[in-house]
């Protein structure tokens, strides 16, 4: 194509010199000299054994294969050449040359047609701007001050060559940019769903029936979180009812790395449960620090943690709240109780300094327990206010709802006050015992399962 294109440059290039220099022997115009046929044969003749040499180039490319940087090198030669050519033959005299102007057009149409970065396209010109300075002073007169100035602004002449190439080359460039980041931010959003479909299988499975139930709603900030809930079945033996062991964790940070924490701490928690099934909830806390303290609080990374065993034999729940928002006991007559903080935020302090502090706190038929994170409670609405700690226990001392509907309506009063996309990852768990005990059927059955297992 860029031989094609130089031959009909040098034709028309030629017309045209041709046809001014007619029009000017016409004219009669004094002190203009009309080209005679010999120089219009030479120019001809060099126009063409130029075409020729490009496209013998051309053939030589194809035919043998050469390397980018080969061809590279052979592209500079054949517009260099072009352009000595030119500049050679306008100092002759001989027409169609258009002398700096040819080299111009030339290099122009190269920069149009050739893969150059904008450094590549300055190195066939400038030994061409070179050549033609010296020619101009040395034939134009050196104290002339209009030679001077031809020279001094010479070198622009590969200035709209070197603009296409940059504008070119900056549009490939932010197109494959664009192209690589697509593909990139298809393969990260892909492994970022895998990854959420691993770590929620983390998470115990709801329990929807029996005598007592446990339900929750999670909504992480962005695709995965730092919120996590573990959950821990002794399954009863003779008559008795059982315990459920129940951990809410929240790790700072947000995304990637608290899931990867997240990760670590459900396998640290099975191995505790798995040595220990009837573990109190302060000696799960009292661990869990000492693992966070040595493993990830180095890191800046802590956790709050509150953990409770609800023992139906005994009616009661047992807790122990390191450094987590309270939760709420609610009363089947109603009645409110909050789980407060017994301990410092895990990992925060070593082995020896934390002390859970446990506390019990009576849990009958009816009763249901709700546990959060913060993202509960510090969601912004539409005038920048907090739903609050105070905000959410009106909320749940004044609504009504069915056993295992209390995660669903907290997480719908969130929602609702919540002005944008979250800012926290939200995790709301409900505890409940039902109204009416285990019947003596399902009590035979546990008695012939006896044993322990985790909740998944």
């Amino acid at each position: 194509m860029l031989t094609i294109i130089g031959l009909l440059v040098w034709i028309a290039s030629l017309a045209a010199s041709i046809i001014g220099a007619e029009i000017v022997s016409k004219i009669g115009a004094v002190g203009r000299a009309v080209p005679s046929d010999w120089s219009r044969i030479l120019g001809l003749a060099l126009g063409l054994i130029n075409t020729l040499f490009a496209a013998a180039c051309f053939l030589t490319a194809r035919r043998r294969r050469l390397r980018h940087d080969d061809l590279l090198r052979l592209s500079y030669v054949l517009v260099a050449a072009d352009g000595m050519i030119r500049v050679g033959l306008a100092h002759l005299g001989t027409p169609g040359a258009l002398g700096i102007v040819g080299v111009l057009l030339t290099h122009t149409l190269a920069c149009a047609f050739l893969p150059w970065s904008p450094r590549q396209a300055l190195r066939p010109v400038w030994p061409v701007v070179v050549v033609w300075a010296i020619l101009h002073v040395a034939f134009g007169g050196v104290g002339r001050i209009e030679v001077w100035f031809g020279v001094l602004f010479s070198p622009f002449v590969a200035a709209p060559g070197v603009l296409i190439c940059y504008l070119r080359d900056t549009s490939r460039l932010a197109e494959f940019k664009l192209r690589f980041f697509q593909k990139r931010y298809g393969e990260v959003r892909r492994e970022l769903v895998d990854a959420r479909r691993i770590h929620e299988s983390l998470f115990p499975r709801p329990i929807k029936d029996g005598p007592i139930l446990l339900s929750y709603e999670y909504e992480p900030m962005s695709q995965i979180g730092g919120d996590y809930l573990f959950a821990h079945r002794v399954q009863p033996r003779d008559d008795a009812l059982g315990c459920l062991s129940v951990v809410v964790l929240d790790v700072t940070g947000h995304g990637i790395s608290a899931a990867l924490t997240v990760n670590r701490l459900y396998g640290e928690l099975t191995r505790i449960f798995a040595e220990q099934p009837h573990v109190r909830p302060g000696e799960v806390l009292r661990l869990l620090n000492r693992y966070i303290h040595l493993t990830l609080a180095d890191h800046s990374v802590f956790v709050t943690g509150l953990c409770l065993r609800a023992d139906l034999d005994a009616d009661i729940i047992e807790y122990a709240n390191g450094g987590h928002p309270p939760a709420f006991l609610r009363a089947v007559d109603g009645t409110l109780h909050e789980l407060e903080s017994t301990a410092w935020v895990l990992g925060a302090s070593g082995d020896t300094e934390f002390v859970p502090a446990p506390r019990t706190i009576p849990f009958g038929p009816g009763d249901s327990l709700i546990a959060y994170t913060d993202g509960a409670i510090e969601c912004r609405g539409i005038d920048g206010a907090l739903m609050s700690l105070a905000g959410l226990r009106r909320l749940i001392a004044a609504a009504r709802t069915e056993h295992g509907g209390w995660p669903a309506l907290v997480r719908s009063a969130v929602l609702g006050h919540r002005a944008g996309p979250p800012t926290d990852d939200t995790l709301v768990i409900e505890v409940s015992r039902s109204l009416t005990t285990a019947s003596s059927t399902s009590r035979a059955g546990s008695r012939s399962r006896g044993g322990s297992s985790l909740v998944r």
